[in-house]
């Protein structure tokens, strides 16, 4: 890992250097290669295609995106067991969408 050694006269690994002091929310690890990890093998395509083609036509998505796309996931499928399901039914006559946002009611 080239990223590690201060001495390394790369441009490019430079720039990975300053970016990883910058933010502290970034960890590099090494992970065993070939066996599966998601982030990994799209990680290995990508650099497979830019060293064949010389660019790169599709990136990792931000986290808030992930995150907003787990949140929006999770609710549809709460949704939809809250709809079909058992539970909650008292609370589902005075509370009848749901949505993000907090509902403020009161008992009366």
């Amino acid at each position: 890992m080239a990223v590690l050694y201060p001495f390394i006269p790369h441009q490019l690994v430079r720039d990975i250097q300053s970016l990883l002091t910058r933010n502290q929310n970034i960890l590099v690890k090494w992970i065993k290669a070939h066996v599966g990890y998601q982030g990994n093998e799209e990680a290995d395509t990508l650099a497979k295609k830019v060293i064949t083609e010389g660019v790169v036509e599709k990136a990792l998505k931000p986290r808030c995106q992930i995150e907003q796309h787990s949140q929006e996931l999770f609710l549809k499928k709460w949704k939809n067991l809250r709809d079909n399901g058992n539970i909650g039914r008292s609370v589902q006559k005075v509370i009848k969408t749901v949505n993000l946002k907090p509902v403020f009611w009161t008992r009366e």
